[in-house]
């Protein structure tokens, strides 16, 4: 019997310069970096229990590196980030 479109997993990109994801039932979010560039990357998201605060997981362990949450409530949606340092940051899709 397949899962409720509800309980799936979101998963986000943004070009070559990372990736996010939902694990643990939509309860933690985990972003990578996946460019040797040297741009900070990281998840923005919304979560259930504080549907008006946008909070952000930095990955602060360097290049082609992950890093996740902590467990919470539900995340609503989520986009990756990447820091410019020259210009303006750069922004992928929402996914929910």
């Amino acid at each position: 019997m397949a899962a409720p479109a509800s309980a799936a997993e979101i998963h986000a990109k943004l070009g070559g310069a990372g990736t996010a994801r939902t694990w643990h039932a939509k309860t933690m979010v985990e972003v990578c970096d996946s460019d040797s560039d040297n741009h900070d990357v990281a998840a923005q998201y919304y979560r259930k229990a504080h549907p008006g605060t946008k909070l952000n997981q930095w990955v602060q362990t360097g290049v082609y590196t992950c890093d996740s949450s902590k467990h919470h409530s539900h995340v609503l949606k989520l986009r990756v980030r990447e820091q410019q340092i020259a210009g303006s940051d750069r922004y992928g899709s929402w996914a929910s």
